[in-house]
């Protein structure tokens, strides 16, 4: 018998509070210096993060301001400008390399 096909629904996602950004973000995984160990890092200014992880469902990930598909339209922005992202907390444009 096929395996099920996973939904969407299916799906959840770490979150975590950043102090840089000031909000719960959403949280990628980075080995360590020695690629020993996994930790979780913002996704929007790169910052360690050392605070329990949140799995949200996609409906709360979303409520958080992020989205899944195209872009919603941009409200306050001139036709073609972009910015960083939508809770304009500022550390979006100066992720850390």
């Amino acid at each position: 018998m096929p395996t099920p096909l996973l939904a969407l629904r299916d799906s959840s996602f770490p979150m975590a509070d950043c102090a840089p950004c000031g909000k719960s973000v959403l949280t990628y995984v980075a080995l360590d210096d020695n690629q020993s160990a996994e930790r979780r890092i913002c996704v929007h200014c790169d910052t360690p993060i050392e605070e329990n992880l949140k799995w949200v469902s996609p409906g709360e990930l979303e409520q958080a301001g992020y989205y899944f598909g195209p872009p919603p339209a941009e409200v306050g922005t001139a036709a073609g400008e972009k910015t960083a992202c939508s809770t304009g907390c500022g550390s979006c444009g100066v992720k850390k390399s």
